[in-house]
């Protein structure tokens, strides 16, 4: 099945129309991809493709009987409780050095556990401590999901692949359901900064484009589209 909207939440807004409500389970650092695949709690597989960033009760697809919803699972969590302004911009500030996702409300900041951060933070004046909570609503740094070791050749992590070999496998699915949509489903990519590039350029296999560079995965790359290859 393939999931392409997101038609309401049964958290902020409950339905009651005799429907069985079934989770897809969500890690928090997910919620934001633009197409991934899953699994929900009944079996039904799912190409998860809506567009926009995922909120837990979101309500992703509905057959005859169920409603299927976004479920995030709870995360292990460094609450860091701050008193002054002050203390919170420096805190912002360090935390925005080590490229973490975090989370900020008005007495405290949330980050994921990782126990150099929580070293370091006590290290620097503060009191943080572990809790297990929610994670959503935080400000995302994509580097976080593309964790993982750097593949050699390229400028990539084993994160980074997986997560492209799980866009493709959703893709795929969405292809085979509805068809190749050609850019022709509705989306613009006018002022889309996912689609800021045209697409009168053809990439090699083994090639991928970063920040207007094509690259290869012998570690060479191109400024001009590929004309030219060089290494540093």
């Amino acid at each position: 099945m393939i999931a392409t909207t997101i038609t309401g939440n049964i958290i902020s807004h409950p339905i009651s129309d005799g429907k069985l409500n079934v989770p897809i389970a969500f890690e928090w650092f997910e919620t934001d991809k633009k197409r991934m695949s899953k699994v929900a709690e009944d079996g039904t597989e799912f190409g998860i493709m809506v567009g926009k960033t995922i909120k837990d009760g979101d309500v992703l697809a509905e057959t005859d009987d169920k409603r299927y919803f976004a479920r995030i699972k709870s995360a292990q969590l460094i609450e860091i409780p701050v008193s002054t302004m002050k203390e919170m911009g420096r805190l912002c500030f360090e935390l925005g050095n080590r490229h973490l996702s975090l989370k900020v409300e008005n007495d405290r900041v949330l980050v994921p556990y990782d126990h150099p951060t929580m070293e370091y933070t006590r290290k620097i004046g503060y009191e943080p401590h572990i809790i297990e909570g929610g994670f959503d609503g935080f400000l995302i740094v994509k580097a976080h999901a593309g964790s993982g070791t750097i593949v050699p050749g390229t400028n990539k992590t084993t994160g980074d692949l997986a997560e492209e070999e799980q866009e493709a496998e959703a893709d795929a699915a969405f292809q085979a359901e509805h068809g190749d949509h050609g850019h022709e489903d509705g989306h613009a990519h006018e002022g889309d900064a996912h689609h800021e590039h045209h697409h009168d350029h053809h990439h090699e296999p083994g090639e991928y484009e970063l920040n207007g560079v094509l690259h290869r995965a012998d570690g060479s790359h191109s400024h001009d589209g590929g004309k030219t290859w060089h290494t540093h």
